[in-house]
């Protein structure tokens, strides 16, 4: 496949800073490495995208562990769906049409049965096809995605899911602050994202580091306690993916 360089992209990124400030923590966060803008999670599989020859500079914080970059944190919705969620994207994310939804559903069925929750939002939830899988089951499930639904986000659910959405996300307090405000009192988040807690020494060759397929803010454990701490809510992890976030108080179910 012929991908050749696109100057636009590579002045949209732009340069970037030797040091920053962590988006979880707060702490100096200096530059720890760099992809190619075509490294996706495919690779590894052997279906990489020829190099495009435009570098994806990733800062690391020393306390919370937290790896992301910010050159994508002045791109508008359009320069995301121009240059990554385009027609190429299927072949970094082929999970992303129907597979992964698929495979959630159940799970997620057992999971609200236990819980005694009746009602969803699917954010972040793409072509929405776990919504439907959902509604034809009798869930109250609806899908949100600010890339593809442009209106307000206005929702008052018993559970959020928000699978593979946070690695996606320049601004991750802003995201998940958004994404709690459409739960109920005593609401839960469920979601998914891959956390690495022990990385390589060079974090940036993980496979999860991919700037071809929207990962741009890769967690610990500690970060993502931390995030959700400063947003009240405490979470349990279910593994290195599955993570449940709660309000304070006795756990819920």
């Amino acid at each position: 496949m012929e991908l050749p360089t696109d100057p636009a992209l590579a002045a949209s990124l732009g340069n970037t800073s030797p040091t920053t400030a962590c988006k979880i923590c707060g702490a100096t966060a200096r530059l720890h490495g760099v992809v190619d803008f075509n490294k996706n999670c495919e690779a590894r599989d052997g279906r990489p995208f020829p190099l495009a020859g435009i570098a994806v500079w990733y800062h690391r914080c020393p306390d919370c562990g937290f790896l992301f970059t910010t050159q994508f944190d002045r791109w508008p919705a359009d320069s995301f769906v121009r240059h990554i969620y385009n027609a190429d994207y299927a072949a970094v994310d082929p999970d992303a049409q129907l597979a992964r939804a698929s495979a959630n559903l159940a799970p997620l069925l057992g999971f609200m049965k236990q819980t005694n929750l009746v009602s969803m939002l699917d954010y972040g939830g793409g072509n929405g096809a776990l919504a439907r899988m959902l509604s034809a089951r009798g869930v109250a499930a609806t899908s949100w995605d600010p890339l593809l639904d442009p209106g307000p986000l206005q929702a008052s659910v018993d559970l959020v899911t928000a699978y593979e959405v946070l690695e996606h996300t320049p601004t991750p307090l802003q995201t998940c602050r958004q994404a709690l405000s459409c739960l109920r009192p005593g609401g839960l988040m469920l979601f998914s994202t891959l956390t690495i807690d022990t990385a390589p020494t060079d974090a940036c060759a993980h496979w999860y580091v991919a700037p071809r397929n929207g990962h741009l803010s890769i967690h610990t454990r500690a970060s993502l306690d931390h995030l959700f701490a400063q947003l009240g809510h405490r979470l349990h992890h279910f593994n290195d993916l599955t993570h449940l976030a709660q309000p304070p108080g006795p756990p819920t179910g």
